[in-house]
This record gives C-alpha cells, structure tokens and sequence, in this order.
C-alpha cells in the first residue's frame, strides 16, 4: 500500500513551478486591471465550464459536438442517449462540488460523486423501468484500502501549508489515477476534484481554467498514468510523482498562455487595436502586460493623481497638458508638476512639441530604480535579454 507520508517526497519542481505559478499571478492581475464587463467574464465562465465537461467526457469516449454540450448544460435540450446524459450529469457534479467549496475534502464527497457520475447516469435512464428486464446500477464502494489512502490523502491535502495548492491539486488528480477506484470514470472524479481544489484555493482564475482540454491533446501521454505502478519502490514512485507533476505543471501552463491570449483579445478589442497606428499599438501591449503594476506602486512615489494621469496615458496613449487641467479641474502648474515628476521617474516621455506636446507611455520605464522594484523578474530579464540583442 502506498501511504500517504509518500506524498512528501523530495520533488525536482522548484525551479519550474515558480515559472508556473508566477505566470499564474501575473494573469491574475491583468486580468483584475482590465476590468472585464461582468456579462463577457460569466460568459466565458460558461464557456470554460462547456469546455470541461466536452474534454472530460471526450477522454472517457463520451463524443459529442461542442454545441450540443452547450445545449445539455444551457437547459435548451434534454438529454436522452448515454453520452447526453453524461454531460448532464457530470455538470450536475460539477455544481455540486463548487456548492461545497467551503467544506474540506472527504470520503463522502467521493461517494456523492459516484452517485451523481455513475449511479444516477444508469438509473434514470428513461428504458429502466419497472416493466422491463434492466437491473438497476447499484451504488458501488471502495475498497478499503482505497478508502484508507484517500482518506490518508485528504487529511494530508486539508492540513498541508508546505505545498502550493497547484502542486496539491495535482498530487490528488494523479494519486486518484494510480488507486483501483470505481468501474468507469476514473478520470472524471480527478479532474472534478482538482477543479473543486483550485477553486477552493482561488487558484482558476475565476473560473475560466478548463485544464480537460490540455488533458485531451496530450491523451494518449496522460492515459499512462491511469495504471498503477505496484513494483516501484519508494524511490521510483518519489521519481514516478515527480514525472507526473511536472507534466502536470506543463499543461497548466499552456492552460494559462490560452487565457493570456484571450484576455489579451479583449483588451484589444477595448481599445480599438486593429485601429491604431503601431506607435500607438506598441504602447496598448505594454499596457496590457505590465499596466496592473501602476496599482502596486507606493503612495510615497505616486499620488492618486499621479496614478489616475498615467491610467489615462495608458488607455489613450497620448495626453496633453490641456486636456488634464480640463479633466482634474486644477490649474496648469499642478499638472506640469505631476508631469516632470514622472519625467524624472522615466514613466512618460514627451512626444512633439510646442501646442502639439504630448506625453506617452515611456516603454523602458524599468531603467529608474525606484520603478525598477516594481518590476517583475522575468519582465526585467526580458529586458535584459533584448538590450543585450540591440547592443549586439
């Protein structure tokens, strides 16, 4: 029997997992700085969730069209056949878990599980009946040794503050991989309580993560590890976690690079992209990559009105003097104050001259070192990295 204490292992993932989780964080700031329209964040939320359920239910063979999840999961359509009431029930579990999501994990909510996935999917089906030869699906259990590790694996997971809760989420999807546990649909009770685990932890980006897809490209890599490795010693299944972590970090950051994509698709479209000059374009990217950071900046460097003057500039990339003092209602020299303020702070730079001065967004703002801290590591190396491109 594999305990729980193997859970502890001595993982290589340091240096990848901080790449991974630091991405997390900066998505999650881009995506509280732009702000999105309630109605487009609860409509990808939906599509997310139709996702998840199309790539859960795809690995397990149930094929449906995308669509037709859409309809299932909206109420428009009824399911009938198998695979249709698949869907149903797996979004059924899926509400269920996020309805939970204050509870700590538990052997009963296994159980629930299996009987929202397993046995309510064969007992409503609309041919059984009392007048017909079909046996009702009786409710299964584990064995007990599988309930004594799961056990032992959510005692760990409720109490562990060691671990990131992205690593632990996928410690329990590939730890319910490696047990004997129902008779079908052992992939879907991971990915449900994975899910159930990021967002316990506010760790799926608001719920627009769909890791199933990343699941279902790389399916035949991940079908290996629904077998059990009963032979390896406590080294190999410290090394054979430790594969699977890793991989399981790689899909989360492919995860992530598709939202970073699509929250950029809708700055853009915020901003009239495809209509700007590309001086003004350049200036939109940067804005989107690194405009959050004017909201972690000291008060003792930025007042608010500093702050609100270079919320403006990054949403129209230019302004002027004029247009300002119209906007704050203050007179001219307070504004030309705030401006040479973040002139020396190299935030803007000056673009024209005379009645046609304005002020933009100075790209390489990281060069002054009280910004500079401000700055994320992997954004400064990628500055680095290009200046030393441009001196060569």
């Amino acid at each position: 029997m594999i305990l729980i204490n193997k859970y502890e292992p001595t993982i290589n993932i340091d240096e990848a997992f901080v790449q991974y989780q630091h991405q997390y964080e900066e998505l999650k700031k881009i995506f509280s700085f732009i702000d999105l329209p309630e109605t487009i964040v609860e409509a990808e939320q939906l599509n997310s969730a139709i996702l998840r359920n199309y790539y859960a239910n795809a690995i397990d063979h149930n094929l449906l069209e995308v669509k037709t999840v859409k309809y299932i999961i909206n109420k428009n359509i009824r399911p009938t056949g198998a695979a249709e009431r698949a869907v149903f029930q797996y979004h059924k579990a899926e509400q269920f878990l996020f309805n939970s999501v204050n509870e700590p994990l538990s052997l009963s909510m296994v159980y629930q599980l299996e009987n929202i996935l397993l046995t309510e999917l064969y007992n409503q089906n609309a041919e059984s009946n009392l007048f017909n030869n079909k046996i009702f699906k009786q409710p299964e259990r584990l064995h007990p040794e599988t309930e004594l590790e799961l056990d032992n694996l959510f005692e760990f997971l409720n109490v562990d503050t060691e671990f990131h809760p992205i690593i632990q989420s996928w410690m329990l999807h590939f730890k319910i991989l490696s047990l004997p546990m129902f008779s079908e649909s052992k992939n879907k009770f991971a990915s449900l309580l994975q899910n159930f685990w990021l967002r316990k932890h506010n760790m799926d980006l608001n719920g627009l993560l769909s890791i199933e897809h990343e699941l279902y490209t790389k399916k035949n890599e991940y079908l290996t590890y629904f077998l059990e490795n009963k032979n390896e010693n406590e080294l190999g299944q410290e090394q054979h976690l430790n594969e699977q972590i890793t991989f399981g970090l790689r899909l989360h950051a492919n995860q992530l690079t598709r939202m970073y994509q699509l929250l950029q698709s809708y700055f853009r479209k915020q901003v009239d992209y495809d209509k700007l000059k590309p001086r003004q374009k350049n200036i939109m990217n940067f804005v989107f990559e690194r405009g959050y950071k004017l909201k972690e900046i000291d008060d003792s460097i930025l007042n608010k009105r500093q702050k609100l003057i270079m919320f403006i500039i990054q949403h129209r990339g230019f302004v002027s003097t004029k247009e300002l003092v119209s906007e704050f209602e203050c007179n001219r020299k307070t504004i030309q104050r705030d401006f040479t303020h973040l002139l020396e702070l190299n935030l803007v730079k000056v673009i024209g001259q005379g009645s046609a001065l304005k002020y933009s967004l100075n790209l390489d703002n990281h060069k002054q070192d009280s910004v500079t801290q401000y700055q994320s590591s992997y954004l400064k190396n990628s500055d680095e990295t290009m200046q030393i491109g441009l001196d060569n």
